[in-house]
């Protein structure tokens, strides 16, 4: 059986979808959707915003760490690699 929703269900979007002004639209919904602040910006005052914004270091798992360690060691010793082939083929060549 198919349920119908009433129409006062229907009228409510959830808080997700709500627009500033919107009934129901609480200044809480503004942590969960910050485009709603930055679509209210100007474009000069949405240039600065984004100039202030910085990323900080990202804190990793020690899996991540680990595997990134991995991959500089492995880096390094291709470099090497390579370098003593460069090395091998200029001296062959004379």
């Amino acid at each position: 059986m198919i349920e119908r929703k009433s129409e006062a269900q229907q009228a409510e979007a959830p808080s997700d979808l709500l627009q500033p002004g919107q009934k129901g639209w609480e200044y809480s919904d503004l942590e969960k959707r910050p485009e709603v602040v930055l679509s209210l910006l100007e474009p000069d005052q949405l240039v600065v915003t984004k100039e202030r914004t910085r990323f900080g270091l990202r804190r990793l798992s020690v899996g991540v760490r680990a595997q990134l360690w991995a991959l500089r060691i492995y880096v390094v010793i291709m470099m090497i690699i390579v370098a003593v082939s460069v090395y091998h083929a200029i001296q062959a060549a004379r």
